[in-house]
């Protein structure tokens, strides 16, 4: 609580605010109930230590859910490739040992083959994390490479990972276990375990694919399910919709900003800290995106104020919210903003 003293009237605010929904593509939800974390402590991972490792702020837990920006998130499989084994590599990334339900892998196992699961995974993967995974069809095998969005290569666990879940796809669906891949390509050594897991050889090769026999891919599912489908596709569709609403580390600025100001902070650095960037590497992200940080912050601002309009708060109180020294200055930035005076937008909302 907070006590302000303005012309000779005593203010008390707390900074308690409504959760405002903001949309962007930047942002992954992982879920990360006791029942994950006791899934990590099982296999002798310490998922805190990995969470040191990769910088990653305690703000972003939260109601048993991680959420991180694309940054973060790559951060995080770079901790896993330095302080996990490479051989727990297929106790974590084969389907079958998987206890957290994930719908683009669900959607997977639904289709009526290899192929169409392979499709739909390939589509839905980016709902999991900064992904982007393309899929060629030939006449005879279909190829898959894995990288992140921005073209960036994946470390070595997380290759082997994403490579390990397709093949288990397909075996656990088709009911065969004798399924391998025509050939994998990747610029690491492989365990030997993982290798007998594929059944195939692996090629060490500056570029990683895995390429399936399309004969392979048209086995019948054993898992179809139609009716699960005919449920998950227009809400994975619907997700995907959103994720593209704004595709830019603007959005993920926006959305750290829209957190720390009602508490207090609006400055580059704390957002910097936030999504774990130096200074120097924000502003360079946000000047690609033709805009600056300043415009950032006031956009986030003019949205919290209009959010804040609504409600039976006085000027000055909204004022402190977003860390303007007064009713007055907050007007002028308003009119600014909006080219209407606050009475005008009040008058308007009602």
């Amino acid at each position: 609580m907070v006590i302000i003293c303005k012309d000779n009237r005593t203010i008390i605010i707390q900074r308690v605010t409504k959760k405002i929904r903001i949309v962007s593509k930047m942002v992954y939800s992982i879920n990360l109930d006791d029942a994950t974390l006791k899934i990590f402590e099982k296999m002798g991972i310490n998922f805190e230590q990995i969470m040191k490792a990769a910088k990653i702020p305690h703000r972003a837990f939260g109601n048993g859910k991680l959420s991180l920006t694309d940054q973060q998130y790559m951060d995080m499989n770079q901790a896993f490739n330095d302080h996990i084994p490479i051989e727990s590599v297929l106790l974590m990334s084969d389907v079958a040992n998987m206890v957290v339900f994930i719908p683009p892998f669900f959607a997977g196992l639904c289709a009526e083959n290899g192929l169409n699961c392979l499709r739909r995974v390939t589509k839905y993967k980016r709902l999991i994390g900064p992904f982007n995974m393309e899929m060629s069809e030939g006449e005879h095998d279909v190829k898959i490479t894995c990288k992140y969005k921005h073209g960036e290569a994946l470390p070595r666990f997380s290759l082997v990972s994403e490579q390990i879940t397709l093949m288990s796809l397909v075996r656990k669906g088709s009911g065969r276990s004798d399924i391998s891949p025509v050939s994998i390509k990747a610029p690491y050594a492989y365990p030997k375990d993982v290798a007998t897991y594929f059944g195939s050889s692996i090629e060490k090769s500056i570029v990683n694919e895995i390429i399936f026999k399309k004969s392979d891919l048209m086995i019948p599912f054993i898992t179809e399910n139609n009716n699960m489908w005919d449920y998950l596709e227009p809400e994975l569709n619907k997700r995907i919709e959103e994720l593209e609403t704004d595709d830019s580390f603007a959005a993920s600025v926006r959305k750290v900003l829209f957190e720390i100001i009602p508490g207090g902070a609006s400055d580059l650095e704390k957002v910097a800290t936030e999504l774990n960037v130096s200074v120097r590497t924000l502003q360079r992200k946000l000047k690609e995106e033709k805009t600056t940080f300043a415009e950032q912050l006031n956009h986030t601002r003019e949205l919290l104020v209009r959010h804040y309009l609504k409600s039976d708060m006085c000027l000055d109180e909204i004022a402190f919210l977003v860390n303007y020294s007064d009713a007055k200055s907050l007007s002028r930035a308003f009119k600014i903003w909006s080219g209407m005076s606050v009475t005008e937008y009040k008058r308007q909302y009602a």
